[in-house]
């Protein structure tokens, strides 16, 4: 599985510069990336077709490459497989150190993935400690974390909700005005 490893988005000096974001693929066969994208909290995007990541590899995205401005403080970032179902995201509230990446960090039995900041290690292991642990999520580690479609039978629950919202909302006017009340009630 191909997730956001670590990002940095205060680095040192300018930002244009030194901000990076590292995807890591933490199985055995390489994965192609082909309609895969990168989005930021402002909705900015970028497409990963073109890139694969190698078994048990990294890939290092520089902003010169992404033109993908990351935030110095309350950024969310969020990956995409091809089918446009979110797979990943990673996110801080706050502001980021300048020099420190946010990264991710294994631990515990339960499967949920946590995030701090720490020395930048593009494409190495992390090396944030544990003690600057800062968010977490609630997730499984590899299963996408929402739903990016809504089925027939909700598309349809939904069609008739909002219509009876409307129709009762037109009743509703109408009767509360005099004349539209008259016209189509008869009322005096």
């Amino acid at each position: 599985m191909v997730f956001i490893n670590e990002w940095l988005p205060n680095p040192i000096g300018v930002d244009t510069k030194g901000e990076f974001i590292e995807l890591f693929n933490n199985g055995g066969v390489p994965v192609s990336l082909n309609k895969w994208k990168l989005s930021t909290k402002n909705n900015k995007q970028f497409s990963l077709s073109g890139y694969s990541v190698a078994a048990h590899g990294y890939l290092i995205l520089n902003r010169s490459v992404t033109k993908l401005t990351l935030r110095n403080s309350d950024e969310v970032l969020s990956l995409y497989d091809a089918g446009g179902r979110m797979v990943d995201q990673s996110g801080f509230s706050g502001a980021a150190p300048e020099g420190q990446s946010f990264n991710r960090i294994n631990y515990g039995t339960d499967g949920s993935q946590h995030f701090a900041f720490g020395s930048p290690t593009p494409g190495k292991e992390n090396s944030a400690a544990l003690q600057v642990h800062i968010a977490s999520t609630d997730y499984k580690f590899g299963i996408p974390i929402n739903q990016t479609s809504i089925n027939c039978f909700q598309f349809t629950a939904l069609f008739i909700g909002a219509a009876a919202l409307i129709a009762g909302l037109i009743v509703y006017t109408i009767r509360q005005n005099e004349n539209l009340s008259q016209l189509f009630f008869e009322r005096n």
